[in-house]
């Protein structure tokens, strides 16, 4: 994988993560909802972070919907996804900090760090390589 396309990834899998968010925070307490609200956030600020190091307008477009491997219909299965999102995301900002240096390699590292920060929050167990890097 080359950088521009890790790039590619992790703007596809922070819209992807976008858009589980704006689930999540509907199906959560007002707590929770406000938990959601900051990694939404964090999201976007990423997403637009990694697009704006992509050259001219080649950044990846939004899906229109993500399909979820699991059906989220409570507070237990939206931590779940919560947890998944994130913990894939690490993978992927892994990969692109092996495809950088500098700054934008500190960049991913950072993102990656936050991504593995709120896995745990949500209740996801601690662990060096989170695995399955394909958000859907």
């Amino acid at each position: 994988m080359n950088n521009q396309e890790a790039l590619a990834a992790a703007v596809s899998g922070e819209d992807a993560a976008i858009y589980a968010y704006g689930v999540i925070g509907a199906l959560l307490n007002a707590g929770a909802r406000r938990r959601a609200l900051e990694a939404l956030r964090a999201h976007q600020s990423w997403r637009d972070r990694m697009a704006h190091l992509m050259p001219g307008d080649t950044a990846p477009a939004p899906g229109i919907a993500y399909d979820f491997p699991m059906q989220v219909i409570d507070a237990g299965t939206t931590r779940a996804l919560a947890q998944l999102v994130e913990n894939r995301l690490v993978v992927v900002y892994a990969d692109l900090a092996a495809t950088c240096e500098g700054e934008q390699r500190a960049d991913a590292v950072l993102a990656a760090s936050e991504c593995a920060t709120r896995a745990v929050i949500w209740g996801a167990p601690s662990q060096a390589f989170p695995h399955d890097a394909s958000l859907t």
